[in-house]
């Protein structure tokens, strides 16, 4: 069986921290690294066999492999995947909680978690809104990977922070319990403004979805999500935003009014500040890259 080794990556890559993007990536044989990776499905379809039964993946799905653990893709589809390779050990070094953050268990909390002869789990699945933000944090990472100088691999080594924290909020469970828990009601508002982001929604019709009076869905909202929901549903806007720039040809003022800003103006101004540069600049530079 055939292990990669730092050095199969393309030249100019390697470790402890590296990004190489697989574009139309064909069936291959079951192997293993001596590296960590994080997989990211960008496009198409395949399966992957990883343990007891093969894993269905496709456009969104993230997925952690260790080091040494066997797999193989098969039935490949103009399957496109970012492999963020890493060496945990190193990057855990740094701080305590980021040693924490690095272990097996921690890190196999992203999918899919299990191992042969177990049942078989899921990858992470993330929505059009997280996956966008996540493929920006990688197109940033990957920037700073260019360069050769010591503020270049700090920030690489930040923005792959970001992308693992953005990865652990999401995997994190809601509340349990029954149909009742606060976790259970704040799901539902989550995927009422994940399905309507682009209508004149307002606070009471998300706190009517959720069976909870406007005051308490406030309070609920923010413990469970961590921001105000009118400010949940701007960055779920922007992120949408940000897909159909990268997906689409559509200009800004078409995606602004489709993503639910009924000023182009405005929603500039909102994206420049959430993304740190314009929707035009970020949508040539998407086509440039």
């Amino acid at each position: 069986m055939r292990t990669l080794c730092w050095t199969d990556l393309p030249k100019g890559h390697g470790p402890p921290l590296a990004v190489v993007r697989a574009t139309d990536h064909p069936e291959f044989p079951e192997h293993h690294h001596e590296f960590w990776e994080i997989v990211l499905v960008n496009r198409g379809t395949g399966l992957m066999d990883f343990g007891s039964k093969p894993l269905p993946i496709k456009v969104g799905d993230v997925f952690v492999i260790g080091r040494g653990q066997e797999h193989a893709y098969r039935e490949t589809h103009s399957l496109d995947i970012i492999n963020i390779a890493f060496d945990p050990e190193y990057i855990g070094s740094f701080h305590p909680l980021l040693k924490e953050w690095m272990s097996k268990d921690s890190l196999f909390a992203v999918g899919p978690r299990w191992h042969p002869g177990e049942i078989p789990g899921e990858c992470l699945h993330l929505g059009p809104s997280e996956f966008a933000r996540a493929l920006e944090l990688v197109k940033r990472l990957e920037a700073e990977l260019e360069s050769a100088s010591a503020e270049a691999r700090v920030a690489a080594f930040a923005y792959f922070l970001l992308l693992i924290t953005l990865l652990r909020r999401h995997c994190l469970p809601w509340e349990p319990a029954g149909d009742a828990a606060p976790g259970t009601r704040i799901g539902r508002a989550v995927e009422f403004i994940e399905d309507h982001f682009a209508e004149a929604i307002t606070i009471d019709d998300i706190a009517a979805c959720s069976h909870v009076s406007r005051r308490h869905f406030f309070r609920l909202f923010e413990q469970a999500v961590g921001m105000a929901p009118m400010e949940y549903l701007k960055k779920v806007r922007l992120q949408k935003a940000a897909a159909m720039l990268l997906t689409t040809n559509a200009n800004v003022t078409e995606v602004a009014f489709a993503c639910g800003f009924n000023d182009s103006n405005y929603f500039s101004t909102l994206y420049h500040k959430e993304f740190g540069v314009s929707p035009s600049r970020f949508k040539r530079d998407s086509r440039s890259g």
